[in-house]
């Protein structure tokens, strides 16, 4: 029975949202007894969070790698992309280089004083086939002989 509530929680045993590795949840006076018979300590919780399979954290961020293939980083393209909240569109402009990181504002990790969400950080990188039949061959060196290609804008 939980005879003083935590604030937070109401006594219910739920971690606040947004609590981190390294934080820590002190319950006071559920500690061991003190020396002599003394009042009893406080007991400390602390946070180690496990990974997750498809996001990283990074403060209240949250952050995606999202692979992509050459038609659509040249061309353009409207992709999905999975969040904390549920899967979004995200557009991605023509030209888009492997690498450029995408911010989708609000879509984070609650902030742990209570007032907002972390943004998820959504970073690109060009795929690029290991197999090619005949025709994908010659498609790509047909393309590769493009003066477009040639130029590099480094």
């Amino acid at each position: 029975m939980v005879t003083e509530p935590c604030r937070n929680c109401g006594g219910q045993g739920k971690v606040p949202p947004g609590v981190g590795n390294g934080n820590y949840i002190p319950l006071r006076g559920q500690g061991d007894v003190g020396p002599h018979g003394g009042p009893a300590g406080d007991l400390l919780i602390f946070i180690e969070e496990l990974p997750h399979p498809h996001f990283a954290r990074h403060g209240d961020d949250v952050i995606y790698e999202l692979p992509i293939s050459f038609p659509q980083a040249a061309m353009g393209d409207e992709v999905e992309v999975p969040t904390l909240y549920g899967k979004v569109l995200m557009r991605v402009p023509p030209g888009t280089q492997s690498g450029k990181v995408f911010r989708l504002r609000g879509k984070g990790l609650p902030r742990a004083d209570g007032y907002g969400r972390g943004d998820q950080l959504v970073r690109l990188h060009v795929w690029v086939p290991t197999r090619l039949n005949r025709e994908e061959k010659r498609l790509l060196e047909e393309l590769s002989t493009s003066e477009i290609i040639d130029k590099r804008e480094y």
